[in-house]
């Protein structure tokens, strides 16, 4: 967080020292800036320990896979493999995205939705002839176990989060997004999501993002889950809201799937929601 008129942090921030490239000829920054109060929303590293433990299934085809190719666990600021592949934590896809964060003036929150998709990449030497001395290898792609959209390291896969702003320190986490293919009682992942909330006055946070087709709201003091829908597609976008001709609140969401989450093209809908009309 900084201070929009001078650009220096609102809280403290260190130096912390972080892992040098191994690749030939790149210099990595020694250190790097890292919050002192305000720990990472979303997942920075990975253990091999760390595995997923949902299905026998699952977590088998990751060992595989992890063993086949000599995947080496990444953190923050760990730079891309050259010897061996990476597990990168954050993932090209965040952390959080472009969908932004919401903010609850009232409450002092500030609302931001993260996903937990991890990076699978590595350099090697460039072929003849290249302008680039590295380009990337052939073993590519997210963290996910072959052939699935399930992800590799343990839940949550996707979460929404609530930053105290007058402290810095989250306020609550909870997971954002179901999987439907796990069996019951393990499907409470999260989801990996692009697409931002918005934030109501009245107390009430409207999300959809997650890659699972639902829309939710949210009770923004407490990240209690207070209603949700099935949509025809994943709504990768971010709600709009506004006072109807009959003075009913809307809340408007695009879905049509589709993203850098390749979520299926099952829909393409601008749906209204709105509470009932009140009777004269």
């Amino acid at each position: 967080m900084l201070d929009r008129v001078t650009g220096k942090p609102i809280l403290p921030v260190t130096q912390q020292s972080f892992p040098a490239s191994k690749v030939p000829g790149e210099a990595a920054a020694p250190s790097q800036p890292y919050p002192v109060v305000t720990p990472p929303l979303g997942r920075s590293a990975f253990k091999l320990d760390e595995l997923a433990q949902l299905t026998p299934e699952h977590t088998q085809a990751c060992k595989t896979w992890i063993e086949a190719n000599r995947l080496q666990p990444g953190g923050l600021y760990v730079p891309v493999g050259y010897d061996a592949p990476t597990i990168s934590f954050p993932g090209t896809l965040g952390g959080g995205n472009w969908g932004g964060a919401s903010y609850d003036p009232q409450r002092q929150l500030l609302l931001v939705n993260t996903m937990d998709l991890g990076q699978v990449q590595q350099l090697v030497p460039a072929k003849p002839g290249s302008p680039f001395p590295y380009e990337r290898g052939p073993v590519f792609g997210r963290f996910v176990a072959p052939g699935t959209k399930l992800p590799c390291q343990a839940p949550p896969w996707g979460q929404l989060n609530a930053v105290d702003m007058r402290t810095g320190r989250i306020a609550w986490q909870v997971p954002l997004g179901i999987t439907d293919s796990l069996p019951q009682g393990k499907q409470q992942t999260g989801r990996p999501n692009i697409g931002g909330a918005i934030t109501t006055a009245g107390g009430v946070t409207f999300i959809g993002a997650t890659d699972d087709a639902r829309f939710r709201a949210f009770a923004t003091q407490t990240g209690k889950l207070l209603w949700e829908v099935k949509l025809d597609a994943a709504a990768h976008a971010t709600p709009i809201t506004w006072a109807g001709a009959d003075g009913r609140q809307m809340v408007a969401i695009a879905a049509s799937g589709g993203s850098f989450l390749d979520s299926p093209l099952t829909g393409d809908a601008l749906t209204v929601f709105a509470l009932p009309r009140k009777e004269p």
